[in-house]
């Protein structure tokens, strides 16, 4: 688990740091909008209770946790996207390009998936549970449908 936070860590000051350009006096979306509850429970298959909303420097954060310890994270920011894609690839490695999805999306550092829409940045990290990858396009498919 301690690996998986240092691993979110690393992610969020890598975008952090290549992507300040872009973030201007636009709001980010509510990231607890773009992934709810239900969604969570449709993508792990339990019940989540209500995110946790914060501001966490450029970003806003919801995290949902669950009875048996799996955390999800949704992270949002405004970006264009030259600094979505110069800030994904800033990551730790290893760092590949995700298809199928619709729209910009990296999977960064084995933890986090990036993605990119109408000036936005979403960002979804599973901890503590199942195959990586496989649940945060399903978390992703839902966000981008209203990001």
């Amino acid at each position: 688990m301690r690996a998986a936070f240092v691993a979110l860590t690393l992610v969020t000051l890598a975008a952090a740091a290549a992507g300040t350009a872009g973030a201007g006096p636009v709001a980010s979306p509510n990231p607890c909008r773009l992934v709810t509850p239900t969604d969570v429970k449709a993508a792990l298959g339990t019940a989540v209770g209500r995110g946790m909303l914060q501001s966490l420097g450029l970003y806003l954060s919801c995290t949902y946790r669950t009875k048996s310890f799996i955390t999800v994270t949704v992270q949002t920011r405004p970006l264009s996207k030259s600094d979505f894609v110069r800030s994904a690839k800033a990551n730790p490695p290893p760092v590949k390009g995700v298809s199928g999805l619709g729209a910009p999306a990296y999977y960064a550092a084995g933890a986090t998936l990036l993605v990119w829409r109408h000036g936005n940045e979403a960002t979804i990290s599973i901890f503590g549970s199942g195959p990586a990858l496989a649940r945060e396009i399903k978390l992703a498919r839902r966000a981008l449908s209203r990001l």
